[in-house]
């Protein structure tokens, strides 16, 4: 126990005093004394511990394993319990919210490892005098969070870029103190036990990636089974839904959020009817990763339309079935501005049948005509893009005053049409959209 006080730096010790300060005070004010009762009553559910519990026994055994070859002792308690608790259980949350899990696992793992990390652990090697330490952490809490806030609004911007340098400046000096106190301190710093202090939480951190990927999957199908229990399926068919989707699906989350979409649209009421949506969507993965070629008079090949977007950084998602004989993908709206108020955004769709796009286009919406110029550059960029990968660049030349005039047109192109027109708002003053549309395949 000693050897652990021992090891708490002056900068943690002016945190823990911090941050006693601050629960001290919530609990004594009593306008936040309820809210925090009611917070610590809502954390220490068995929802949200059991899982904390479940993880903490998998890193004892990730520590058990390093004790065992010699890679961890006592010394190594606080750096250990600090990565329980800002990484383990963090990133537990983080994969848990993360819309897109796969990306948010892929960024776990890619940031385990970076420049930002070792710089931080350089910089935490030493610290100033305790007093110097209670005065310095609140100013520099304030500075960073007065930098955040100024970022929220444009007009704040030389605001947002002095703290933001301010920041930077506090950043250098904490590493070059600390670097200063290593090169004076000489070997005592490169010593094998600091290497540990760096490496235990990496190993840590590399080791609980199963036990995250294995949670991942269990939130996933949580989430999935409580959800089409309420919207898609009788819950009679929850059990036998699961039992399709462990057999069949496994891990692949994508194909597990796209079934659950097909069961809320189809609505199976009976086993036959549950199983055919997913057998269907296997069928319709398998072509996926084969698809056939669409000739241009027919329009084109779905997987190639998603994909049209790419270089411009637009993802869609999958193409599915929306009605009967209709068949549909779209991107995420794109926020354009930071306002507080309600944004102009862009967004790609894609329209067909199932085995050819007949149809695609790229929606502007003005709903805050101040900022429109610069929301209008990006769509017709963006236009430019979409009718260079679906027709050709010859058009782009041809069609580039037109769309650059953003002037109301229709023109031909082989095969089909290409349209851009605009529409009013009627219920916001001078808000707009422009629609740009290429069609192919339409009789």
């Amino acid at each position: 126990m000693d050897s652990f006080i021992a090891s708490i730096s002056n900068r943690e010790w002016a945190s823990l005093i911090w941050l006693g300060a601050f629960i001290v005070w919530v609990a004594y004010y009593k306008p936040t004394r309820n809210s925090l009762g009611q917070l610590l009553k809502t954390f220490f559910q068995p929802v949200l511990i059991v899982p904390l519990l479940i993880a903490a026994v998998y890193a004892t055994g990730e520590i058990h394993l390093l004790d065992r070859i010699g890679w961890w002792s006592i010394d190594n308690l606080k750096t250990t319990v600090l990565w329980l608790i800002t990484f383990a259980f963090v990133t537990m949350f983080e994969v848990a919210m993360a819309k897109s899990r796969k990306a948010g696992l892929g960024k776990i793992t890619r940031d385990i490892v970076t420049v930002t990390g070792v710089l931080i652990f350089i910089t935490e090697l030493y610290s100033f005098s305790l007093p110097v330490e209670l005065i310095a952490l609140p100013l520099v809490t304030i500075i960073y969070l007065m930098a955040e806030m100024a970022k929220l609004k444009p007009e704040h911007v030389a605001v947002a870029k002095l703290f933001g340098y301010l920041s930077a400046l506090i950043g250098f000096s904490y590493f070059g103190f600390s670097v200063w106190k290593s090169v004076e301190a000489g070997r005592e710093a490169a010593t094998w036990a600091v290497a540990l202090e760096f490496l235990n939480p990496v190993m840590l951190s590399v080791g609980f990636l199963p036990f995250l990927y294995i949670w991942r999957t269990y939130v996933a199908y949580n989430e999935t089974f409580t959800t089409i229990s309420v919207f898609g399926i009788d819950k009679s068919l929850v059990s036998y839904a699961r039992w399709l989707a462990i057999i069949h699906i496994r891990s692949d989350l994508d194909l597990l959020e796209r079934w659950r979409k097909s069961i809320r649209w189809s609505r199976p009421a009976n086993k036959t009817e549950l199983k055919n949506t997913l057998t269907a969507l296997l069928a319709l993965k398998e072509r996926e990763a084969a698809p056939l070629v669409v000739q241009p008079r027919d329009g084109w090949s779905p997987y190639l339309a998603i994909q049209f977007m790419a270089g411009m950084s637009v993802e869609t998602g999958y193409y599915h079935q929306t009605l009967e004989d209709e068949w549909f993908a779209q991107s995420a709206m794109r926020e354009l501005g930071n306002g507080f108020g309600l944004n102009n955004n862009l967004a790609y769709y894609v329209n067909g049948t199932e085995h050819a796009v007949t149809s695609v286009k790229i929606k502007l919406n003005i709903n805050d005509p101040a900022t429109a110029e610069a929301a209008e550059n990006l769509f017709t960029a963006q236009t430019m893009h979409l009718l260079e990968q679906a027709v050709s660049f010859n058009a782009v030349k041809r069609l580039s005053p037109q769309i650059a005039s953003l002037k109301p047109f229709e023109a031909d192109i082989p095969f089909g049409a290409v349209s851009l027109r605009r529409d009013e708002f009627t219920g916001i003053k001078g808000g707009y959209d422009r629609v740009f549309e290429i069609k192919r395949g339409q009789s």
